[in-house]
């Protein structure tokens, strides 16, 4: 067929276009973080976790100032949130004294809490912490029944249905490396470097998750599930 038929021969590159328009926009309003970011995280535990998400800092190349880790106030998600919102308001402070460090951002652009589900839900307060976060804007990466679901993550795809509580999630981690862990942070360091490289299998692994759930309408916080992937993903698009 001629050109003067009024065909035209392009259009599939104009389509393709089109596509790729719609996907790059769709990926920007997903997008949790922008390169650059400041992102506060705490967390409840005080060993696991700020070892993780300091190797993972190093791993993705970021700046331990641009990105602060630290353990909350006490073994409860409600305490987290409460030292996520102190610390952010005492960083906008040190700005306006001029007290900040070199490099230190004058404030966090995304502010996360690191809790676990379990204890929280046991004792009936979850829909609390769930409604402080919300109150105090602070974005929960949350794990059910505790972050140990996360690590289990890095070794495959799993929503097995016998992590009970804290102890059993901690357990099957243990079995799946054959060693401890977490008594120290030296035996945290040695462990999770063996695995911390799979992080980028764990967020699609937590995505088949949620997805699962939501097929199946489990009701929230499903049992096994974690948000801290959403996390994860914010921390490499900052460095991005």
């Amino acid at each position: 067929m001629s050109d003067d038929c009024g065909w035209n021969q392009n259009w599939w590159r104009e389509a393709k276009a089109i596509s790729l328009e719609r996907k790059r926009r769709f990926m920007v309003a997903e997008a949790l973080a922008k390169p650059g970011d400041s992102i506060l995280i705490v967390t409840e535990g005080t060993v696991t976790e700020p070892v993780y998400f300091n190797l993972l800092l190093r791993d993705l190349k970021l700046s331990a100032v641009r990105i602060k880790i630290q353990p909350g106030d006490y073994s409860d998600p409600r305490h987290v949130i409460r030292t996520a919102e102190r610390e952010a308001k005492n960083q906008l402070r040190k700005a306006k004294k001029g007290t900040l460090g070199i490099n230190e951002p004058t404030k966090f652009d995304h502010v996360w809490a690191v809790v676990d589900t379990d204890v929280a839900v046991r004792n009936g307060i979850w829909n609390d912490v769930h409604q402080l976060a919300t109150a105090k804007k602070v974005s929960l990466a949350h794990s059910t029944p505790c972050f140990e679901f996360w690590l289990l993550l890095h070794f495959g795809s799993t929503a097995r249905t016998d992590l009970f509580d804290g102890a059993a999630a901690k357990s099957a981690v243990r079995n799946a490396l054959g060693r401890d862990y977490s008594t120290n942070e030296e035996t945290a360091k040695e462990a999770i470097a063996t695995f911390l490289s799979n992080w980028p299998e764990a967020i699609s692994h937590a995505e088949e998750v949620r997805r699962h759930h939501q097929g199946a309408a489990t009701p929230q916080p499903a049992n096994p599930s974690t948000e801290v992937d959403k996390l994860v993903r914010a921390m490499k698009e900052s460095a991005d």
